[in-house]
């Protein structure tokens, strides 16, 4: 896991910010009501009886497409530079999207999102999380990874910071923690190989 705060200059961290919170951001069209597109709480249920973990919620996110099955989105463009600065040698982006998470009534410090991996049926691919805003709404890092049952440990949690990425194995499993303040989480999420 590698944590790079300040990964493209001050500047392009503003414009990007100003753009994605600009009211007429293309988010309102693009809402899942849980990670995994399974549209029941059963889901949820079941996903605390997997991991042994009550403390797992799903409190829905917007999202944006910016690029999938290699078709790049309208604002593509916007995150080269983020590309840019963490380019691997033939680097392959498999997707980029930005997830939009807001306060979640009845939040607290130790309830996160369902603990997931982003590409379940890909191996041996990198997923980085880019932070938009500054603010709450930590990513947790388990030390488990795809396929695990039980109960999950902490390996690291890192808290947004603008213009902050983090890099790890993309068989990690991972989770968000909803804000509890009144500023959005707004994270560039990408998977490459």
């Amino acid at each position: 896991m590698k944590i790079i705060d300040d990964v493209i200059p001050l500047s392009i961290q503003n414009e990007l910010e100003r753009n994605i919170l600009n009211p007429i951001f293309p988010w309102g069209h693009m809402f899942s009501s849980d990670l995994a597109n399974e549209a029941s709480d059963d889901y949820v249920i079941l996903k605390r009886k997997e991991f042994q973990n009550s403390e797992i919620i799903d409190p829905g996110q917007f999202y944006h497409n910016i690029l999938i099955d290699q078709q790049p989105g309208q604002f593509f463009t916007w995150f080269t530079p983020i590309l840019e600065a963490i380019k691997f040698e033939d680097m392959r982006i498999l997707r980029m999207k930005m997830n939009f998470n807001y306060p979640y009534f009845g939040n607290k410090d130790s309830t996160h999102g369902i603990p997931h991996v982003d590409l379940p049926n890909e191996k041996d691919y990198t997923t980085a999380i880019y932070y938009v805003t500054e603010g709450d709404g930590d990513t947790l890092l388990f030390n488990e990874k795809n396929g695990h049952q039980g109960p999950l440990t902490i390996k690291q949690r890192v808290s947004p910071k603008k213009g902050r990425i983090i890099l790890f194995e993309g068989d990690t499993l991972h989770a968000a923690c909803p804000p509890i303040s009144n500023r959005p989480r707004i994270v560039v999420n990408i998977n490459i190989r």
